[in-house]
């Protein structure tokens, strides 16, 4: 909600944060003060992202898809980012930032989660039961209780137990979405098992995929991969379902689609291991280039892993192959010119090194893994220009993000 901030400064940020988008898509929006008074008339502010939100007011509008990494927030002025600050059960003032990932991480309470109230027979009551079915009335996102004489909101969620689900309840909102999307999940594959046992003997090529990815797991585990983010793309679609008549719908819905988006992702997931395949004969070229060795395969650390389907949101899966194809690029030019990609490696030493201490730091801020996902581009960029990146990077964009996030 803080990142729409008051009615009286909104415009003024949307004006600022379509500045930052490439010209090509910038030109369709002008007038552009009158864009933003226009969005800010049509759009009322709510849970939804700012950049969102925005992103999907243009395509409507104006029939262009706009990718998030497209919009440059880093470049906005600091009196267009909220800021706050964190008061004890006194009123003494613990810190003051406008990056609220950062003050959470350091004055956040490391709180178990406790048990949820939800509402069973129209009344609300501790729910401790395992569900296998949506055997609760309905769903409440949060609760109040009273922390050191202060209302303090928590966050409630279905946490996935394998073969049930357990209401739980969580101090941050982030941390109980991604708990819920789980067990959500969970609880639309226990209600579509027969679906799930289709799916599991009728994935396309899965011979062949199970041989691939055998550098990090099993097919078994590989088809449980793909199986989650099949129901995240065709059940978890925002607004997640809060009724059972609400879930016994979207479940209804996903029925037929299930087995297309499947096949869709099996292809996806082919495609990267594939070029994965291709790259391990080139790796061996790299022995005599120890630098460069070393950041490929810190490089494919990050990408590919044992849980790198369940871990990579699919928009950024898809881009995977390119990366791939970028590191196979890098690897024949380096033979021919040693001495650039040298001169490439100093430009991105320094954000890689950044984006260790950020990890390091284990600040769960959206902005660093958005950082971390545009340096594969700047990558592209730098060895493997031929290849083009959807959104414009350069090492001085990335370095003004990482100005943005040490704010």
């Amino acid at each position: 909600r803080c990142e729409w901030l008051v009615p009286g400064l909104l415009a003024e940020k949307v004006v600022q944060l379509i500045k930052t988008l490439p010209q090509k898509i910038r030109r369709n929006l002008v007038p552009v003060p009158e864009f933003a008074a226009a969005f800010c008339r049509d759009v009322p502010s709510a849970n939804t992202p700012l950049l969102q939100a925005l992103a999907r007011y243009i395509r409507e509008q104006k029939q262009l898809d706009v990718l998030l990494d497209a919009f440059r927030p880093e470049q906005l002025p600091p009196h267009l980012l909220m800021n706050y600050r964190v008061m004890d059960e006194h009123g003494r003032q613990l810190g003051m930032s406008r990056n609220f990932s950062q003050l959470h991480s350091e004055h956040a309470p490391r709180a178990a989660p406790v048990i949820a109230a939800v509402t069973v027979d129209k009344q609300e009551a501790l729910c401790e039961q395992r569900c296998t079915s949506w055997s609760f009335r309905t769903f409440t996102e949060t609760r109040q209780v009273k922390r050191a004489g202060q209302e303090v909101t928590l966050y409630n969620a279905l946490l996935d137990e394998g073969d049930a689900v357990l209401l739980r309840a969580f101090d941050t909102r982030e941390a109980a979405q991604a708990a819920h999307r789980g067990g959500l999940r969970r609880l639309f594959m226990l209600l579509l098992k027969e679906q799930v046992k289709y799916l599991e003997k009728n994935l396309p090529e899965a011979q062949r995929l199970g041989m691939l990815f055998m550098p990090f797991g099993t097919q078994q585990e590989l088809h449980q991969q793909i199986l989650a983010m099949a129901f995240d793309r065709a059940c978890l679609n925002d607004p997640l379902p809060t009724t059972e008549t609400e879930f016994t719908a979207r479940a209804k819905e996903a029925k037929n689609r299930l087995l297309l988006i499947a096949q869709e992702l099996a292809r996806l997931v082919l495609g990267v291991l594939t070029e994965h395949q291709a790259l391990q004969k080139s790796l061996p070229q790299l022995k005599a280039h120890h630098q460069a060795h070393q950041d490929i395969r810190a490089q494919l650390e990050f990408l590919l892993h044992g849980g790198f389907i369940r871990d990579t949101p699919y928009e950024r899966l898809q881009h995977v192959p390119r990366y791939l194809k970028a590191i196979n690029l890098r690897i024949e030019k380096l033979r021919a010119n040693p001495a650039r990609d040298a001169q490439c490696m100093v430009q991105l030493q320094p954000l890689l090194q950044a984006l260790q201490k950020f990890r390091q730091a284990q600040q769960r801020d959206p902005r660093v893994d958005e950082f971390a996902w545009l340096l594969q581009e700047l990558r592209v960029s730098l060895f493997a220009q031929e290849l083009k990146t959807p959104v414009i990077v350069s090492v001085k964009r990335l370095e003004k993000m990482l100005a943005a996030l040490r704010i």
